[in-house]
């Protein structure tokens, strides 16, 4: 792996998403979706998902907490206890409610001379 690169990132504290406006900004950011004379669009590579970051990460949600939930509704007796949307229950409070994990991978050379 001589001549290889490589730099990793995992958001948290001041970088944590916390809502869905963080959610989408970091999409847009990640997909370069604003314009930018050093970084081009064409650079990025999906290896997951799709280009509609929030509906990925609300698809997440369903897969994995949808059971979950209605089990937890089958052990409720107030109605006003019940979660309608755990991707909306969690937007709406101020936690962490997904986690980027960044990992580049490139040129050392390239890296070297342009940074």
């Amino acid at each position: 792996m001589e001549g290889i690169s490589f730099t990793a990132h995992v958001s948290n504290k001041k970088s944590a998403i916390t809502s869905k406006s963080k959610l989408a900004g970091v999409a847009k950011h990640n997909l370069r979706k604003y314009k930018s004379e050093e970084y081009s669009a064409n650079n990025i590579f999906l290896i997951y998902g799709t280009d509609n970051l929030v509906q990925d990460v609300k698809a997440v949600y369903h897969q994995e907490f949808d059971e979950a939930l209605k089990v937890y509704h089958e052990n409720q007796t107030r109605a006003d206890r019940k979660i309608e949307d755990y991707f909306e229950h969690v937007a709406n409070k101020e936690q962490d409610m997904a986690v980027e994990i960044i990992i580049q991978i490139g040129d050392r050379a390239y890296w070297q001379q342009h940074y």
